[in-house]
């Protein structure tokens, strides 16, 4: 981009950037504009979203000049009755919220090609006419305006019934009726809604804010809060539940709102956060790439749950795989296990994991022997056989191993057997070296 632009940066609340954005009319943010030698706009993207290489590709285009707002209004002027031009040149001003001329190119789309049948274009996944297209557009600037207009958006629903913008559609209606109209036009319109598309949350919700809005028809809505909170079972999203708590608060119905959306659910939120961090974490790490994001999302697990042995296990893990040996001992080293001096389990734990990384012995066999201290199990025990033979200390692990196999069912004892034999064979290799 450096080599076809100068490229500026326009901030709010500093002299220049505020001037820029006057200048420009700029109404949303991030706007990434064009603008010739002679200060005339040549193009503008308004917004953002992944992924990047599609985000590129348009300003690319740009580049070369195809489809911008200048070469579409050169072609315009030559050729005022092209529909693809003109429409095209309409979604520029519509994505720029310049309603009165996007509304106006979308009128003369519609004048042109009053039968949709002279060209198609992209709609999320699918292809529909401009001429829909711009009647949805219509429809769905009329009913956002300051005024609010319906009548647009229930014409284009009735004319197309069959349309793949049909959803949008509903859900453009749906803006107005979530504040306007009649409760009685309100609910019919609501009840249709719901029962095109009775699995979505979306859907089923914004029938629910309406309900909360009016403060009526209460069992109605718990009923659809109730659908949502079934549909959402595995990953209830918070908005809703803080829906549904609404509801039973204006019910009267205090324990049932906490039910709901107190401090289980909020516990429940967060341990499932803390999974998803730690998952997000090891998956990155483990494909060695996005590893400073997966760093900082592990570092964000450990906030949330700072006492969980898993949690600090697991980020001492991945921070030894980043070659980041001092800040794993930090979260689970020789500080972190004297809180832990009384429980055998998570001594075992801390002693094992640090032998299998094999670092931190010394603290890792303190760990160990008093684990067989507080509990002289066959698993205690061979632990402190495993971190004696990191140390090399073969004869002392031989020992623990071989009081492993004494005390353990007979169903193990073939491991701890297994353990002796590598011990043996070590100490083997070990005088072949001495001689």
């Amino acid at each position: 981009m450096n080599s076809n632009f100068v490229l500026f940066r326009a901030t709010r609340e500093e002299k220049i950037g505020d001037e820029t954005f006057k200048r420009f009319n700029v109404l949303a943010t991030p706007t990434v504009m064009a603008i010739g030698s002679d200060g005339s706009e040549v193009d503008w993207h308004v917004g953002y979203s992944p992924p990047a290489d599609k985000f590129l590709e348009k300003l690319e285009q740009t580049v070369k000049g195809i489809d911008t707002f200048k070469s579409l209004s050169e072609t315009y002027a030559k050729k005022p009755k092209n529909v693809e031009v003109v429409f095209k040149l309409a979604q520029k001003y519509d994505r720029r919220y310049n309603e009165k001329k996007a509304l106006e190119l979308y009128r003369q789309v519609l004048a042109i090609g009053p039968e949709g049948k002279m060209g198609t274009t992209d709609y999320r996944e699918e292809k529909v006419t401009y001429t829909e297209y711009a009647e949805f557009s219509i429809g769905t600037m009329k009913v956002k305006s300051r005024k609010s207009d319906p009548e647009p958006i229930k014409a284009f629903i009735k004319r197309h019934p069959e349309s793949k913008m049909l959803k949008s559609a509903y859900g453009s209606l749906s803006y107005y009726y979530r504040a306007r109209g009649s409760k009685e036009k309100t609910a019919a319109f609501y009840e249709d809604y719901t029962s095109r598309w009775p699995e979505d949350p979306n859907v089923l919700s914004s029938y629910v804010s309406r309900i909360i809005r009016d403060k009526d028809n209460f069992d109605r809505g718990i009923e659809l809060a109730e659908k949502i909170k079934e549909i959402m079972k595995y990953n209830p999203d918070p908005a809703y539940m803080k829906s549904l708590a609404e509801l039973c608060i204006l019910k009267e119905d205090k324990d049932k709102a906490e039910e709901v959306y107190g401090g289980t659910f909020m516990e429940e939120q967060v341990s499932n956060l803390f999974d998803n961090l730690i998952d997000y974490a090891n998956f990155w790490v483990g494909k060695d790439t996005n590893v400073e994001s997966a760093e900082e999302m592990i570092d964000l697990a450990l906030k949330l749950k700072p006492d969980s042995d898993y949690g600090v296990r697991t980020a001492a893990s991945i921070y030894i795989k980043l070659d980041k040996l001092e800040k794993a001992l930090n979260v689970f080293g020789p500080e972190f296990i004297k809180e832990y001096m009384d429980q055998p389990g998570a001594l075992s734990r801390y002693a094992w994991f640090w032998a299998n990384k094999e670092e931190n012995l010394e603290s890792a066999l303190k760990a160990a022997k008093k684990s067989v201290e507080l509990n002289p199990s066959d698993r205690t025990w061979d632990t402190v056989s495993l971190v004696y033979t990191k140390l090399k200390k073969y004869s002392e692990a031989l020992k623990a191993a071989e009081k492993a196999v004494e005390i353990a069912d007979e169903g193990v004892k073939a491991r701890y057997k297994n353990r002796i034999k590598k011990i043996k064979k070590a100490i083997e290799e070990e005088k072949k070296e001495k001689k």
